[in-house]
């Protein structure tokens, strides 16, 4: 039912090729597609993403969330998506935003900006002030939460006790003046810090990495 309003909502303005299932379905289309749309995958966003983006690499993925998750959305954008719709799109928003995302654009809902002018409401630090406040090992543990890491890999990565680990990103976000894992998502994203999938272990080198990152104009 939900993908037959959606496909309403289209209207004449896309051609609707073809209709999945799931992701097993979606890979056996024999076609490389200008665009593809996906219902929220209920937490499997990651594997989905990676599929999909390894079955159709010229395609444009989009995500449809039937609920506002701002740390989902995220996340999803990190693995690979080239744009996320939230809930309560109307026909007329839903054809803009995907011809917008077909030029080229990545779109991030309007929940996700609400949070980024939330934190910057907050006032959270410049790179500079951060630099001057951060340890190696902070900016370590940073690097790797931007990454998506959680604790328990954190602690794995690096051979400490999850306790610790809390105790190191409970410093990060007082320093960053967030209050959640989401913020410092944001907070990375404006400030020109996209995750590195080859970044060091090595906190020293993270610290000189968090120096020299310069702010996205």
């Amino acid at each position: 039912m939900y993908r037959r309003g959606v496909k309403a909502l289209l209207g004449d303005k896309f051609t609707v090729d073809f209709e999945a299932a799931g992701i097993s379905d979606a890979t056996r289309w024999p076609a490389e597609p200008h665009l593809v749309l996906v219902d929220d995958a209920d937490g499997q966003d990651q594997p989905v993403c990676t599929a999909l983006r390894r079955r159709f690499p010229a395609a444009k993925l989009v995500f449809l969330l039937r609920r506002s998750a701002p740390e989902q959305a995220i996340d999803i954008i990190r693995h690979g998506a080239h744009g996320v719709l939230g809930p309560q799109l109307s026909a007329e928003a839903l054809v803009l935003s995907l011809r917008l995302v077909l030029l080229g654009q990545v779109l991030v809902p309007s929940f996700v900006m609400d949070l980024v002018h939330d934190t910057h409401a907050m006032a959270p630090p410049s790179l500079d002030e951060l630099e001057a406040t951060i340890t190696p090992r902070e900016a370590q543990i940073l690097e790797m939460i931007v990454r998506g890491h959680s604790n328990k890999r954190i602690g794995l990565s690096l051979g400490l006790q999850e306790t610790t680990v809390k105790f190191y990103v409970k410093n990060v976000m007082r320093k960053l003046k967030v209050t959640n894992r989401t913020q410092i998502a944001v907070w990375a994203m404006t400030h020109g810090c996209p995750p590195d999938p080859t970044a060091s272990a090595d906190p020293t080198l993270a610290a000189a990495k968090v120096r020299h990152l310069e702010v996205a104009h």
